[in-house]
């Protein structure tokens, strides 16, 4: 394991003991997760990767560099089954979501 990946596996295990990772329901299908991390909420999804993060966004999609930190966080939540669930309509959903990219 990389100096690097191992600093990001332990930066996603404090982000999951902090109850970091919330799991949004839309409509009652559609899944979408977002990591509360220290300065703002990264919008994350697991089939395919992805994360909002500028971490995610330089590295994160070369296949030869680990996933970001909030990628990994959401991984290790759902193994552990330690996160928030929130059901939403898709228009509430549409609402809170800009602040996720925008922000």
């Amino acid at each position: 394991m990389t100096s690097d990946f191992s600093n990001r596996l332990k930066d996603a295990m404090e982000l999951v003991n902090r109850n970091s990772v919330k799991k949004y329901i839309i409509n009652g299908k559609t899944e979408r997760w977002v990591v509360v991390g220290n300065t703002r909420e990264y919008l994350n999804m697991i089939d395919p990767y992805w994360c909002s993060c500028y971490d995610f966004q330089h590295s994160g999609m070369d296949d030869q560099v680990p996933k970001c930190k909030h990628n990994l966080a959401v991984q290790l939540a759902i193994k552990e089954e330690i996160y928030d669930t929130f059901h939403l309509s898709k228009e509430e959903y549409d609402f809170i979501r800009i602040d996720f990219l925008l922000t």
